[in-house]
């Protein structure tokens, strides 16, 4: 697919979500970084053979004096090697649609698509950067080619450009689906199809893989709605004393799995990972897996790559999205 002019950030720098900036470091190795409220993740992975090479994982404090320009202090601080670099959006910087594609020429989509768009983002399109990534053919009867559209908001791509100014690898700004995508592909049942279940602070992002291929992303609700939780007095007793609606999770879960098989034609997905690892993945998974009797498990970073040092527990939930980013491979959308 080819890219339509990129959007200019600060100091002259070229962004594209799901892109390249131009010329990229060559290297067998990559740095993802995901940004928190407070803090920043930072993995290099190094391909080596059949598994990466986890080299580095920290989990680095920002420095709230330093008020905006805190990311940017962070990240030169950190002393980030001269290889390729991905950082990937937060939940709110951005919007996915699953949309009907236009008919247009290549280098007409991102324009088309802005107008699509126009209904169906919560903040203005004109406030928008727009990228696409492509899905597997679909039995449609008829109808044209869905792809994903990317509406990120310019004011984080601008944020995530200027933290990184003056990075020479920073080639890449991915969103957390294909992060998630990254992940499931290293699972071993992944070659037979793997539904991967991410648990968020407030929702869960729900991404169906077969090898290295995307199919779907859906968000879900992971806590129930204040009328329905009557016993802790509201939805935010509820959330506050971690009480999952599991039997919603489930029935999202499943609406997934028949619309990715009556859409791709697809054999049946029957296993199930649920990331990251904790308490509360153990929980889901033990009730996912009485409810719908497929086998499913939690995502431990450690199994998936080869660590120099181990990841522990309590830092899998803030590096597993910057993990996804550096185990980027495309330069290109799907």
């Amino acid at each position: 697919m080819e890219w339509t002019p990129p959007y200019r950030g600060p100091a002259g720098m070229e962004c594209r979500v799901l892109g390249l900036f131009g010329k990229t470091l060559a290297g067998k190795g990559r740095v993802g970084i995901a940004f928190g409220t407070d803090h920043l993740a930072l993995v290099v992975l190094r391909r080596d053979g059949a598994h990466p090479v986890l080299e580095r994982c920290e989990i680095l404090a920002l420095d709230s004096s330093a008020g905006a320009e805190a990311p940017l202090a962070a990240v030169r601080a950190a002393g980030i090697p001269r290889i390729p670099v991905s950082t990937v959006l937060g939940p709110d910087d951005y919007q996915l649609a699953l949309v009907e594609a236009p008919e247009v020429p290549p280098a007409e989509l991102r324009a088309a698509m802005r107008w699509r768009l126009k209904d169906s983002i919560d903040f203005r399109v004109e406030d928008a950067v727009i990228d696409v990534f492509d899905l597997p053919d679909q039995n449609r009867g008829g109808h044209g080619r869905m792809m994903y559209a990317v509406a990120a908001r310019r004011a984080a791509v601008t944020a995530h450009t200027h933290a990184l100014a003056g990075t020479p690898g920073f080639d890449a700004i991915d969103v957390p689906e294909l992060c998630l995508r990254n992940l499931a592909a290293l699972l071993p049942m992944a070659s037979a199809g793997v539904a991967l279940l991410h648990l968020g602070e407030r929702a869960a992002t729900i991404v169906l893989v077969r090898g290295r291929t995307f199919y779907l992303a859906r968000h879900v609700d992971l806590y129930l709605a204040p009328q329905e939780d009557l016993s802790s007095g509201g939805g935010a007793a509820g959330r506050q004393n971690g009480r999952i609606d599991a039997a919603g999770v489930v029935l999202e879960l499943q609406r997934s799995l028949d619309y990715y098989e009556r859409h791709f034609d697809q054999p049946p997905i029957t296993r199930i990972a649920v990331s990251p690892a904790g308490s509360r993945a153990d929980e889901l998974a033990r009730e996912l897996g009485r409810e719908t009797g497929f086998e499913v498990g939690t995502l431990d970073l450690n199994a998936l790559l080869s660590c120099k040092t181990p990841i522990q527990p309590s830092a899998q939930a803030s590096c597993l999205l910057a993990v996804g980013a550096a185990l980027r491979e495309e330069h290109r959308s799907l």
